[in-house]
């Protein structure tokens, strides 16, 4: 886990945020997926007209919400 600011909450400052590249290959998904995935509200961060990075916690509490409003198990 990433260190906190205090209140349980990540400072943006502590997080390592992750390239395209990066969390693919964490998730073992395509780029395709990722573009799909921040056209449905996927957290990430947009750092130039280009660069594009993401918290793997944020991403991983949002793939998990998905799931539980969908009812999947």
């Amino acid at each position: 886990m990433y260190p906190c600011d205090g209140s349980g909450r990540e400072t943006l400052l502590s997080v390592r945020l992750l390239t395209d590249n990066q969390l693919q290959e964490e998730l073992q998904v395509g780029r395709v997926y990722l573009y799909h995935r921040r056209k449905e509200g996927m957290p990430y961060y947009r750092l130039g007209s280009r660069t594009v990075r993401y918290n793997l916690s944020e991403v991983m509490e949002w793939l998990e919400q998905r799931k539980r409003a969908s009812g999947a198990s």
